[in-house]
């Protein structure tokens, strides 16, 4: 096993998505009327994702390990989404190749969310869900730019040997392998990608911190509203 922790880059602030990173067009596209008034700040709120804990942690950052040879393979599983007061959430899910992503509308109005290039924008009504196949690589969901609702990035690997950061910005590789010299990173589109190298003994368990620094792109200005950063805890989660 492997555990360990996800650290902001001393002295960075959170990064976030510009409102452009946070909608998606099909082919052929209508204008959904009714959007909820209350939508935009929400839409203000899922350009931050990546949350910052009081001690400097990342919560929703990917992990996972590579450059190994021998794995034992784990039973595929679902993982669950939900666009909830306007927005998809969890933002981050890592999963393997295989698994099914159940992705549902728990809100009255009707979003669009788009899933590969699309050549139609189909609504997805109040309790409605969508079953989604996932094979290797990323894919971000987000939902019709008529009536944006923040972003999903599933990240599929071809093992099990991955994790999402936690709210405390912690992460735990159960399944992780042993008795070899393997590359461990952390990764999110906000972010420049940070590795290291860990060698766990069958059946011991090893630790890992990686520092993150965020993509210049995506830097913020100090005063503009997304440079805000949340802190996990705050009172101002959802």
């Amino acid at each position: 096993m492997v555990s360990g922790e996800i650290r902001l880059a001393e002295g960075a602030a959170l990064p976030a998505y510009a409102p452009a990173d946070l909608e998606r067009r099909a082919l052929h596209e209508h204008a959904p009327s009714g959007v909820p008034a209350a939508c935009a700040a929400s839409a203000l709120r899922a350009r931050q994702p990546v949350e910052l804990s009081a001690q400097g942690a990342l919560a929703g950052v990917v992990v996972a390990a590579s450059d190994f040879t021998r794995h034992v393979p784990r039973k595929k599983r679902a993982h669950h989404a939900a666009i909830r007061d306007c927005r998809l959430q969890p933002a981050t899910i890592s999963a393997t190749q295989g698994d099914v992503l159940v992705l549902e509308n728990r809100d009255a109005f009707a979003f669009e969310p788009l899933v590969e290039p699309s050549y139609t924008a189909s609504p997805l009504g109040f309790g409605k869900r969508r079953r989604i196949m996932l094979g290797p690589g990323i894919e971000s969901i987000q939902c019709s730019r008529a009536a944006p609702c923040g972003r999903l990035d599933v990240v599929v690997f071809r093992h099990s040997a991955h994790a999402v950061t936690d709210r405390h910005g912690r992460f735990r590789i159960a399944d992780f392998p042993a008795a070899q010299t393997v590359r461990i990173s952390a990764w999110h589109p906000l972010f420049e990608p940070s590795e290291t190298f860990v060698w766990v003994e069958p059946g011991g368990h090893g630790r890992v911190q990686l520092v993150l620094k965020p993509r210049s792109r995506f830097v913020q200005d100090a005063g503009s509203p997304a440079a805000e950063a949340t802190e996990v805890g705050s009172g101002a989660r959802p």
